[in-house]
């Protein structure tokens, strides 16, 4: 048994470092938790954690994606802005990731 294990340790090893390699390089890309779903509007490309953005302003927070962009459409179509962003960010103080609507 220690013999099987011994033999197959080089191989693990090889592709173990070649994951690791390929995720440094960049080579797996993959979308984060923490990436802004897509802005309501397609001319919207101000990010709301760029400090550039300050015009945005951040409201409520929501459990899940959907019931933030249901707020978010139902303040724009009653006018209350005119675009809107919800993006997943963690909270410190419960330990929970919740989903905030950025408005403008």
């Amino acid at each position: 048994m220690k013999s099987r294990t011994i033999r197959h340790a080089p191989a693990v090893a090889a592709i173990t470092a070649g994951l690791l390699f390929a995720g440094t390089a960049g080579a797996v890309a993959a979308p984060s938790d923490d990436s802004p779903s897509a802005p309501s509007t397609p001319t919207s490309q101000a990010d709301p954690s760029d400090p550039a953005a300050a015009h945005w302003d951040k409201r409520g927070h929501y459990d899940d994606e959907n019931s933030c962009r249901q707020a978010g459409k139902d303040g724009q179509s009653h006018g209350k802005w005119h675009e809107y962003k919800c993006k997943r960010e963690y909270s410190q103080d419960d330990y929970h990731y919740y989903w905030w609507l950025y408005t403008h």
